[in-house]
């Protein structure tokens, strides 16, 4: 079995976020926004262009902003960052965060705590990098082994130098303003006879609102999926894709025998390690994680590389 020690002399290559990427992905966004308002509101709305924008960012940042205090709360998180440790598995998850913490650069230590579920879980969380947080659930503590700790807590962090909150909160602030560009013109009466007849009719723009909610819903769980390989393929080189794996594995062999989960740990899906929700076929175009299987498959492919 792999420990930490075996990490603490380890070279990593530390990744940068590309703000020039998001930059160019921000910029298009709006872009494509602004078009969409003049082709089918009408030019007079592009005067409330900016207002439009702020509604459909608002929401998503303020929920970034208020992520950490949210999430304590609603999980009952334990604080064990700073001698508030109460097991040797607590210890090794302070000094794994630690460790990779440094060795990533992060300037800030994040915040670590324990919340008690069953729930085999982890998460991170934060408005930055510098800002962020990573909790883990009690039954993963009881359940796993120091390799698959480590391989677990190595793909949280990998989330936290990544950006992914603040660029999932990104491309859900541009999923809501498509929405509000698509359903804006069955709400106003506007000056042409398309959107009066479509205003008259409140069938229609919640028809045309839950077919924009489907798309958004699809289109953001397709990029959380993309993040998760992306956090996997991190969180394997920043340690050794043995851990990863092992911890995925371990993962697969609970969750096979899980058989439901109380709505409470429902409601934090899209920021933990995994979820059990999926149901396959079309309703995996919903899901915010890749199956446990593909998940391992494509750990194996790093593996096999190696050799």
């Amino acid at each position: 079995m792999k420990g930490l020690a075996e990490l603490k002399n380890k070279i990593v290559k530390v990744p940068h976020l590309n703000i020039f990427k998001i930059g160019t992905w921000v910029t298009m966004g709006l872009f494509a926004t602004f078009l969409l308002v003049y082709i089918f509101v009408g030019n007079e709305m592009l005067n409330y262009y900016p207002l439009l924008i702020l509604f459909a960012f608002g929401t998503p940042f303020i929920s970034l902003m208020m992520s950490k205090a949210t999430v304590k709360r609603a999980y009952n998180i334990r604080m064990i960052g700073e001698g508030g440790v109460s097991s040797e598995k607590e210890k090794l998850v302070v000094d794994t965060v630690t460790l990779l913490s440094q060795k990533l650069g992060l300037q800030k230590l994040p915040e670590i705590g324990v919340y008690p579920s069953n729930d085999i879980n982890a998460f991170a969380t934060g408005a930055s990098k510098n800002s962020a947080m990573v909790a883990v659930s009690q039954g993963l503590l009881n359940s796993m082994n120091e390799t698959e700790i480590i391989g677990v807590l190595a793909h949280e962090m990998s989330h936290v130098v990544n950006g992914d909150m603040l660029t999932s909160s990104i491309l859900e602030g541009f999923v809501s303003a498509f929405g509000l560009i698509a359903t804006l013109p069955f709400l106003m009466g506007g000056n042409n006879n398309r959107g009066r007849r479509a205003a008259s009719s409140m069938a229609t723009y919640y028809l045309v609102r839950n077919i924009a909610n489907i798309f958004g819903k699809m289109v953001s769980s397709a990029y959380s999926r993309r993040r998760e390989y992306g956090a996997d393929k991190l969180a394997a080189e920043i340690t050794d894709p043995s851990y990863m794996k092992s911890a995925l594995v371990r993962l697969q062999e609970i969750s096979e025998g899980r058989i439901s989960l109380q709505d409470s740990d429902r409601e934090f899906a899209s920021f933990k390690i995994t979820n059990n929700f999926s149901m396959g076929n079309l309703a995996n175009l919903f899901a915010s994680h890749p199956s446990l299987e593909k998940r391992i498959a494509a750990i194996e492919r790093m593996e096999n590389k190696e050799l």
